[in-house]
């Protein structure tokens, strides 16, 4: 580190805190992006799928052409009873290459002002004294102390310091997924489409999917889970027996694993001077366990209101709580929303469930009209019913 006071400490350069540094940077503030891996985007943990091209541009761009692998037009979903899915959506999102995407994100970061230091471990973050924390950080030569009037925690999944202040980040197994990721070499599906299986003849209480990466001509084939549903096999286990199951001459480069929080935002995740994002704050859409592009909106609003938070001069968990409402109105409810429908499929018998994807594929078959899914009145209204009694 060039220096030991900064106005702000964002711990993890994943998107969302690459995003939340760049843009305090820019506007003004003194900040260090830290990093504890050697490597920013390595090791890759996800399925790396994320929002469409032009929102990342307007949004977070300019973004580097070798970090986007495949312009996504839509997704098939193998259902129940043979019921499947064809939802045809131009330009509807990208698969990534996030050993470019994440340094990439880092090194706009960096032109714009922050301070970037990898292999750099945050030990632990203190409690608020004269209006600033300190932070222990271990470097691959020393320990350091850093005083900075703002931390951004970034940290990922395992939210290990925002736990350490309070934070309510565990990972409660009813809404956490464990997954496993597997990189095949070649194509398996359609090359511009995410696939996914779901449902009674696959896996229930999740999914399996196949995401193409066109430029480096391979698929992240993975398969996930709620951790509290399965005592039989492993995920890993039930991956590559699907993988085997589903495309036998399958040719595996590497296979990679965690957990994914599916629960919808955390309640409280904003403390005086600390703000958790992305997956320490479980911004993690609860239906597709995608959190990519939620982490980097999360990233911008946390980096807007701690700038209001400055000029106000008001760093306090109470004044931060507009970053809590920020994202709410950003992803919030619809993730709330997602997690119930979520919730309510698992809920159904196989022939219930059978009848909500026919619903659905009726919408989507009849140009997304809502009369369209009331094809079978007696059905939809009673699945309707259903739903709406749904707690």
């Amino acid at each position: 580190m060039k220096q030991t006071n900064y106005d702000v400490a964002v711990i993890g350069a994943g998107p969302g805190g690459s995003v939340a540094a760049r843009k305090l940077a820019k506007l003004g503030h003194s900040v260090v992006l830290l990093e504890k891996r050697e490597r920013i985007g390595y090791p890759v943990r996800c399925g790396e799928a994320s929002t469409k091209l032009d929102s990342l541009e307007q949004d977070y761009g300019p973004i580097d052409p070798a970090c986007i692998e495949t312009v996504l037009n839509g997704l098939y979903v193998y259902g129940p009873g043979g019921i499947n899915l064809d939802v045809r959506r131009e330009n509807v999102g990208v698969m990534l290459n996030r050993e470019k995407f994440d340094p990439w994100l880092a090194h706009l970061a960096e032109l714009d002002g922050a301070e970037v230091a990898v292999n750099a471990r945050v030990e632990s973050v203190s409690d608020v004294e004269d209006g600033a924390r300190t932070l222990s950080v271990v470097t691959a030569t020393e320990r350091v102390q850093i005083k900075t009037k703002m931390v951004v925690c970034a940290e990922g999944v395992e939210a290990r310091i925002a736990r350490s202040l309070g934070i309510m980040a565990i990972q409660k197994p009813g809404e956490t997924c464990t997954g496993v990721d597997i990189q095949v070499q070649g194509l398996l599906t359609r090359p511009d489409y995410l696939t996914f299986w779901q449902g009674y003849d696959f896996i229930n209480d999740g999914y399996i999917w196949s995401f193409p990466k066109q430029k480096s001509n391979v698929t992240n084939f993975g398969a996930g889970f709620l951790v509290s549903s399965f005592k039989g096999e492993s995920i890993e286990s039930m991956t590559l027996s699907w993988l085997k199951k589903l495309y036998p001459d399958a040719k595996i480069n590497k296979v990679v694993g965690g957990l994914i929080p599916v629960s919808g935002s955390l309640e409280s995740y904003a403390l005086d001077r600390f703000v958790a994002v992305g997956d320490a704050a479980h911004h993690t859409n609860p239906l597709t366990g995608g959190g990519i592009s939620t982490a980097m909106r999360a990233g911008k609003a946390a980096a807007e209101i701690i700038h209001e938070g400055f000029a106000a001069g008001d760093l306090s968990a109470k004044f931060l709580q507009r970053y809590e409402r920020r994202c709410e109105d950003l992803f919030g409810r619809e993730h709330t929303r997602e997690k119930r429908f979520r919730k309510f499929l698992l809920t159904r018998n196989k022939e219930d469930q059978i009848a909500v994807y026919g619903l659905i594929r009726d919408y989507i078959d009849g140009g997304e009209s809502k009369l369209a899914a009331f094809k079978k009145p007696g059905r939809a209204l009673r699945l309707l019913w259903d739903y709406m009694r749904f707690k």
